[in-house]
């Protein structure tokens, strides 16, 4: 038999190791420098350190993060099952769709006793030096305590990581590449956060102050948003001492380009009204055509822009209603997509507890005060972040360590350059070897290497070593493209996209047809539903498994399409944020009176205070409630939202009276329709009831979602009692920052009559009285006599772009102001006939209020003034 090393007992190694027991051609060594198996998933619920929290979700479903012959439902996760079974008996054996990193390791453990002999796997063993000898490989590996030995091996399988070592920050900040000053704050990697109290260790407060994440990748992305829940966590816990500590927290996020945020359910095709995991929709056989190949490498413009338009129709826009720093540029200089995954990123910016600020940080300096001023470039321009408190860098990882161990040789066949942290080794065979060397494969180092795809590769390494053929080399494989786009990275071109080698299911597609895999698509059809390792199977894959996990995928794909499955997951994600609030309520008992209350409502999210729980927000709602005979009063209300994975459920409950941020007990749980009768009704429907004493409450909700997006729903609450009978509708649309809610108004006049003031409204946007509002498309007529007081000629901004009166004359669009006290007022005096017009006056309206008054002034205030914007004319 021939002898084969495996240096790593991550992943890869432990599937490499399988696949060539299997074969029973090869006598299997693995070398593993830590005392267990996983690689960077090495962790159990306790872990401190390491690259992952234990309680990561893995970036994509068990369906993709898994072993074709291993299903999840059958590894033992021990005594910490409770914490599967939740509150659904049923369930007691099924992970999430998302496993947390501890589950992993769980599953990597079980792969390990299923297939692999405790003897092949050699703990605490560090490889030190692999150097070619004659036809074999001689590796010099450090034992124990210090005792180096020297071993020779037939075949050499490199599995040690592409995530071999977190990058420095001096990789990323250019004024730190002399090496790290002295600085007061606490600076982390990504990897390395787990909690804020980790973050700042000391018991002193950090009321107010900043915490700096740098990146422009997912880690970036993911990390920024775990960091923004436990502030928010913080604020919103019924621990108030915490809230005390970190009360006005937020999180500056410099990143280099825009990210595009996406969450781990997704609306499976447009107005589908239906969510799946988010791999079910990037590797659904039914979106790519037989005849399309695999592809990989830069991307042309047409393909950037046909990838930005994907990304901007899953996400709802180009995301400029969230951040100016998160929308592409346009043209020539729109470079590729960066993706982030990560559940409630647009929100928390959308809220202000993370600002995205684009440009790099070039300077770190301390302050005084025991903070860090942090100077951001951008275009030239240079700005000033101050009140730092601490700082987490999100710049990738680096595989350098891992590949040092080779000799000078074998560095010259690979084109080894230790400097492209992106690209270091110039490969062939689906990344697996080189031409000039037969002998030895590395499996899994490239970025964003799948489990399925290691599993292709230590497959089709077998085939190549037990066959001595090597496959066609792929067109973008050539050793030419491969340096140019390693160039290309260098000098960060447009052109390079996130992961270079990223068409996951084109490769397991080419490799399966080279080696000639079974296709095991069980209840689907050829060219339908998600890919899986589970669907390649060759003479040794163990079956059972493998069908166990083609039914369970065909079962969720089939509950997801056409039951709703996860349905409740997107609403309550859409949820989060602060939002303006309407309310009407008619009562036909005389003892409750009728009326309108407007104000605001907010979701905070918060981990959940009881484990069954997998999400929760705090809900907190606030405004003015008016009678029907003009009685008007202060309101307020709290509930706790609450969805649970185990039993996909989205439910309400009431907040202790006493202790408005404690649960008292359940008002609610949502029944939510399915997505052919949601598709009918134009928006996700879903219905409860409650008992309340002797009062009935029907509740139903009307949730429109645009892919991810919310822009607004409605929710109904029928009462029935002895002493109650109304109805009570809520319309909810997004919070504007640039409300004039509070600020007086000169021309009252025209606010009490706006019909005739605003002719031909089109039919599905309101007139409000008491309300401004741009109108598209209609006839506008010059303002009346005293709109514009006596401040004519004094424009302080101008459009050019489709304005008209009510003659059809073409003009400027003139935003003018008015004094009062010494506010500026922005009035609208011309009229906008195209929606894209429309929204570059509310731009326009939001650049312009950014500054609000420090305080009103002493006049009473009359009739309200709510600017509103194209999305919300309500």
């Amino acid at each position: 038999m021939k002898s084969l090393c495996i240096v790593g007992g991550g992943p890869a190694g432990l599937v490499a190791a399988k696949t060539f027991i299997q074969t029973e051609q090869f006598n299997v060594t693995v070398y593993e420098k830590n005392d267990r198996i996983g690689g960077i998933w090495a962790l159990d619920r306790e872990s401190k350190d390491g690259f992952l929290s234990p309680f990561t979700p893995t970036n994509l479903s068990r369906f993709t993060v898994g072993f074709s012959d291993l299903d999840w439902k059958n590894v033992d996760y021990g005594e910490d099952c409770k914490d599967l079974t939740r509150v659904s008996q049923t369930n007691a054996h099924k992970p999430p769709m998302f496993p947390k990193a501890w589950m992993a390791n769980r599953y990597l453990e079980m792969y390990r006793k299923k297939y692999i002999p405790d003897s092949v796997i050699h703990f605490g063993i560090e490889v030190h030096k692999v150097e070619q000898s004659g036809s074999g490989w001689d590796v010099t590996a450090i034992h124990g305590e210090g005792e180096v030995k020297c071993h020779h091996f037939d075949y050499l399988i490199m599995a040690s990581g592409f995530f071999a070592k977190p990058r420095s920050i001096e990789q990323s900040v250019a004024g730190m590449s002399n090496g790290t000053p002295d600085l007061p704050v606490r600076i982390i990697h990504s990897s390395a956060f787990r909690d804020l109290n980790h973050l700042f260790s000391g018991t002193g407060s950090v009321k107010g102050k900043k915490i700096l994440m740098l990146g422009g990748g997912n880690s970036s992305g993911e990390t920024a948003a775990a960091v923004a829940l436990q502030l928010s966590n913080a604020q919103w816990s019924p621990d108030r001492v915490l809230a005390a500590k970190y009360k006005d927290m937020t999180i500056v996020h410099v990143t280099p380009r825009p990210i595009y945020a996406l969450p781990h359910f997704n609306e499976y095709e447009e107005g589908s009204r239906s969510y799946v995991p988010l791999d079910f929709k990037l590797y659904d056989f039914g979106r790519r055509p037989a005849s399309v190949g695999s592809y990989a490498g830069k991307q042309t413009m047409e393909v950037r822009d046909m990838v930005h338009g994907m990304m901007q129709g899953m996400v709802g826009g180009d995301q400029s209603d969230i951040s100016p720093a998160l929308v592409s540029a346009k043209g020539a200089k729109r470079g590729t997509t960066y993706v982030a995954l990560t559940e409630s990123y647009p929100e928390y910016v959308r809220s202000g507890l993370i600002d995205v600020v684009p440009g790099r940080v070039e300077r770190l300096l301390p302050n005084e005060d025991g903070t860090v001023s942090a100077h951001v470039e951008q275009q030239g321009e240079e700005n000033t972040l101050k009140d730092v408190a601490a700082i987490i860098y999100a710049n990738g990882y680096n595989p350098s360590s891992a590949l040092e161990i080779l000799d000078d040789a074998t560095k010259e066949a690979i084109k080894y350059d230790a400097m492209s942290l992106r690209l270091p080794m110039i490969l062939e065979q689906w990344q697996t070897t080189t031409r000039d060397l037969r002998n030895i494969s590395f499996l899994g180092f490239y970025e964003g290497p799948y489990w399925g795809m290691m599993e292709m590769q230590a497959k089709l390494t077998a085939h190549r070593w037990l066959d001595g053929r090597l496959s066609e080399r792929r067109w973008y494989e050539a050793k030419d493209k491969l340096l140019a786009l390693r160039q290309s990275m260098h000098d960060k071109a447009a052109d390079v996209p996130q992961f270079w080698f990223s068409d996951y299911l084109g490769y397991l597609e080419d490799i399966a047809n080279e080696l000639g895999l079974d296709k095991n698509h069980q209840a689907f059809g050829e060219r339908e539903g998600c890919i899986s390792p589970a669907r390649y199977l060759s003479p040794s894959t163990n079956k059972a498994e493998a069908n166990a996990i083609m039914d369970e995928l065909h079962q969720e794909w089939h509950e997801c399409l056409t039951n709703g499955k996860y349905v409740p997951r997107a609403a309550f994600r859409a949820f989060h944020g602060k939002w303006n609030i309407t309310r009407k309520i008619q009562s036909a008992s005389s003892t409750f009176p009728s009326g309108v209350l407007e104000g605001t409502a907010s979701f905070h999210p918060r981990l959940p205070t009881i484990d069954k729980f997998d999400l929760e927000y705090i809900y907190v709602e606030s405004g003015t409630f008016t009678t029907s005979t003009g009685f008007a009063m202060n309101a307020s209300r709290r509930y706790v939202y609450r969805y649970t994975e185990a039993t996909d459920s989205l439910s309400v409950w009431f907040v202790k009276p006493d202790k408005p941020l404690e649960v008292d007990y359940l008002f609610h749980e949502l029944q939510f329709v399915k997505p052919a009768e949601a598709r009918k009704a134009g928006a996700c429907i879903a219905k409860a009831d409650h008992l309340c004493i002797k009062d009935m409450y029907t509740t139903s909700y009307r949730i429109p979602l645009r892919g991810i997006a919310l822009r607004e729903f409605e929710v109904t609450h029928i009462v029935k009692g002895p002493e109650k009978d109304y109805v009570a509708t809520t319309q909810v649309n997004p919070w504007d920052e640039y409300d004039l809610s509070p600020w007086p108004l000169a021309n009252e006049h025209l606010y009490r009559e706006p019909a005739g003031f605003i002719k031909n409204a089109a039919p599905e946007w309101r007139v409000l009285d008491r309300s401004l509002t741009v109108y598209p498309g209609t006839n506008f007529p010059a303002p009346k006599k005293g709109f514009t007081g006596n401040h004519k000629g004094d424009y302080s901004s101008a459009i050019r772009d489709h304005a008209q009166d009510e003659r059809g004359n073409k003009g400027d669009l003139l935003l003018r102001t008015g004094g009062f006290a010494d506010l500026n007022w922005w009035k609208i005096c011309a009229e906008i006939n195209t929606e894209e017009a429309e929204k570059i006056v509310w731009k326009t309206y939001k650049h312009n209020l950014r500054k609000k008054p420090k305080a009103m002034p002493a006049k009473p205030a009359p009739p309200t003034l709510a600017l509103r914007s194209p999305e919300n004319p309500h």
